[in-house]
């Protein structure tokens, strides 16, 4: 479950510029905050469980991009979240180049930590995971070693190269698949275009684009998909992402920059 909803949570997070076949940008990147109401429906239960925060930041000939999410007090009881994320990636290409996931729930403690190196179309990364199973335990640590051939990203990072798809001139049903690191695996993800979709959102009908996420390890789909909709303006703003929990739904909905 835990797993999953930071995957929905992420869903939300796109705020790169979206290229066209010629590779002049549709959207021009800018350091921004954005902040999302998470929304947990379960039978009668419809109301906001939690909070996400994405900043993303130019730094020389990097990106830099931060993504904090949290329960709403009233969740805590239920299930403690507070999970934070870090990705550095390079402006040419996108690259990834440090990834960081910090995760506290309900006295557990999780850092994992992934240094990238790229040579040509192979794509490595060390990988040190630091883990305690409760507040009083000891940490412990481990390190194992990933490769892949072709396009990589990380769990954050990926959203940002995802948006560097050009929606406008794709047809309804087209994918594209790329390799996606965590801390301890090795996974495809696959994005799908749907089309364009009105959403309602905040008194407005926005005009979006329609996207599915599915993650895949050893040929079997190792999550349930997920939905996105961005806007199809100039701001290419991700406004509302769906996915299913093994209780319930979830959903993040967008609540405006906060500079």
């Amino acid at each position: 479950m835990k797993h999953q909803l930071i995957r929905v949570i992420l869903g939300c997070l796109l705020s790169l510029p979206v290229l066209r076949a010629g590779g002049e940008p549709v959207v021009s990147l800018v350091d921004e905050t954005l902040t999302y109401d998470v929304i947990y429906k379960w039978g009668f239960i419809n109301k906001v469980a939690g909070y996400a925060t994405m900043s993303l930041r130019n730094d020389g000939d990097l990106y830099r991009a931060s993504v904090y999410a949290q329960n709403a007090p009233w969740a805590n009881s239920i299930y403690m979240l507070r999970d934070t994320l870090y990705t550095t990636m390079t402006k040419s290409g996108l690259y990834p180049v440090k990834y960081v996931y910090i995760a506290h729930e309900q006295g557990k403690y999780k850092k994992d930590i992934l240094n990238f190196k790229r040579q040509g179309n192979i794509f490595t990364a060390e990988a040190v995971r630091y883990k305690r199973a409760t507040a009083d335990a000891p940490m412990t640590s481990s390190t194992i070693s990933l490769e892949a051939q072709g396009m990589t990203v990380d769990m954050l990072s990926s959203f940002f190269y995802l948006r560097t798809l050009d929606f406008d001139n794709m047809k309804i049903g087209q994918n594209t698949t790329v390799n996606i690191f965590s801390g301890s695996k090795k996974e495809l993800l696959t994005i799908t275009y749907l089309g364009k979709q009105k959403v309602a959102l905040n008194g407005s009908n926005l005009q979006t684009f329609h996207i599915n996420f599915t993650f895949t390890r050893r040929g079997k789909q190792s999550s349930d998909p997920i939905d996105g909709w961005i806007t199809a303006d100039s701001r290419r703003i991700p406004v509302k992402v769906e996915g299913q929990l093994p209780v319930g739904k979830v959903r993040a909905l967008y609540t405006g920059p906060n500079p």
